[in-house]
């Protein structure tokens, strides 16, 4: 099985100074309940995007992969000897926000450079001494209030803005989220409608310190909401890759005041991509007032309970500030957590098939991976329960797991890339799955 521990887009992130990859945090090693170890992965040395939950080759380039210990944390990422801590806060030094980040995480004792991927004592007698290192793909936090994509080479990213009206400005990183220098890179902004076909484009120039383009987009497309894309090519003979955009409001770098974390509440945004059942799949419509003021409110998360009665179901898997996202992730795939009765498992698919179609809506394509997962882990447990039906419908239901796991695994993917219409027909395959699947169980709710 291979890990979701990069591609992770959050809601917040700060400016990055004086930062190399190669720079190591040394903490002394945690004692009690803080030290509780995350698993051994085993990674490939050349290919570290690879992990797996057993040892044996990589996949790509046929090495013996090697254990490796990965968990996230939080960091200032603004001084060369980082801060680490379990959870969000404050930088000691400056007190900026701390920002979340996947490491990889080993002991050393003084004087070696062995790493040891378990804590102890040292010949001398002393503890050995922690060490977290910056994954590859480890940070994908938006630095300027943006919104965070990955490029297909899973080196070239980007963060694409609007600071203010009929300005759309792009930064480039490589897969340490260390700015780049885009010189040899070209694209435009484009106007999408709502089928995704380009109505009109507008080049980006390169501007600041050469790690930015910017295009200026005339008044009659510049309002807000925002929606359209960034056409990049990251270098001569390189294809190009195309990254959707929905602003409904401007950006805003976090150096400004912190203002309350939040997710747009959908039913004040104006203009929302909401996706609306077709004869040949989604589309997108219109939805509320074109006078209506974007606002961002923390998002309640009240449990519910179940058909039953007996057991809550899990509250809605969503993103709404820079959490522990190796935590959210675990929780959303906890068969544990599920209820046992069939229907009330037909209830959590439900919500959580809802939550990927209104993350999809609001533009927040970086968000929809995390309910996919969820939705994904309900539809094995159900295809678990079905031995006791009639062959048929077991058929039936096996089938439609299967398509869902698949659809899900690619809305993920394609979340990633910043890919509006492949995770639109994405979401398209696992509407039908979901729905195949509530067949087979004979309910439609």
């Amino acid at each position: 099985m291979r890990h979701r521990l990069f591609g992770l887009v959050v809601v917040a992130g700060l400016a990055l100074a004086g930062y190399s990859p190669a720079v190591v945090a040394q903490q002394a090693a945690p004692s009690g309940a803080a030290a509780k170890l995350p698993p051994l992965l085993y990674t490939c040395p050349m290919d570290t995007d690879v992990l797996e939950e057993k040892p044996g080759a990589c996949p790509i380039c046929k090495m013996d992969l090697v254990p490796i210990r990965i968990d996230a944390k939080w960091w200032c990422p603004t001084h060369t000897k980082l801060e680490v801590h379990d959870g969000p806060g404050k930088c000691r030094r400056d007190g900026k926000d701390l920002i979340p980040v996947t490491l990889s995480i080993s002991w050393t004792c003084p004087g070696s450079d062995n790493k040891l991927l378990d804590p102890g004592k040292c010949p001398d007698g002393s503890a050995r001494r922690i060490d977290y290192e910056l994954r590859a793909h480890g940070d994908h936090n938006p630095r300027h209030g943006g919104q965070f994509f990955m490029a297909e080479d899973q080196w070239h990213h980007i963060e694409g803005t609007y600071p203010s009206a009929g300005l759309f400005r792009v930064y480039f990183y490589d897969n340490f989220t260390k700015p780049l220098n885009a010189k040899e890179f070209s694209g435009a902004f484009v106007i999408l409608d709502q089928a995704y076909k380009e109505i009109a484009s507008f080049p980006l120039a390169l501007a600041g310190d050469g790690t930015t383009m910017e295009a200026k987009i005339p008044a009659n497309y510049a309002g807000l909401p925002l929606n359209g894309g960034a056409r990049i090519t990251f270098g001569a003979g390189k294809k190009p890759q195309l990254f959707n955009f929905t602003f409904p409001a401007y950006s805003k770098d976090p150096a400004a005041p912190a203002s309350k974390v939040g997710r747009l509440e959908p039913s004040r945004v104006p203009f929302a991509a909401s996706i609306a059942p077709t004869t040949g799949g989604f589309s997108f419509r219109q939805l509320a007032r074109a006078d209506a003021e974007p606002a961002v409110a923390a998002t309640q998360d009240p449990a519910t309970q179940s058909s039953s009665g007996s057991q809550a179901t899990p509250a809605p898997l969503v993103l709404d500030s820079p959490l522990n996202i190796s935590q959210e992730l675990a929780a959303a795939t906890d068969e544990a957590r599920l209820p046992q009765a069939v229907p009330d498992l037909i209830n959590v698919l439900t919500e959580r098939f809802e939550e990927i179609q209104k993350l999809i809506a609001e533009g927040a394509l970086g968000q929809a991976w995390l309910p996919a997962m969820g939705t994904k882990t309900v539809a094995l447990v159900l295809d678990s329960k079905s031995a006791s039906l009639p062959a048929a419908q077991r058929e039936a239901v096996s089938a439609a797991a299967k398509r869902i796991i698949t659809a899900a695994w690619e809305i993920d993917a394609y979340g990633d890339l910043g890919n509006g219409k492949k995770i639109i027909e994405a979401f398209g395959r696992l509407s039908s799955a979901v729905a195949d699947l509530k067949g087979a169980y004979g309910t439609s709710r």
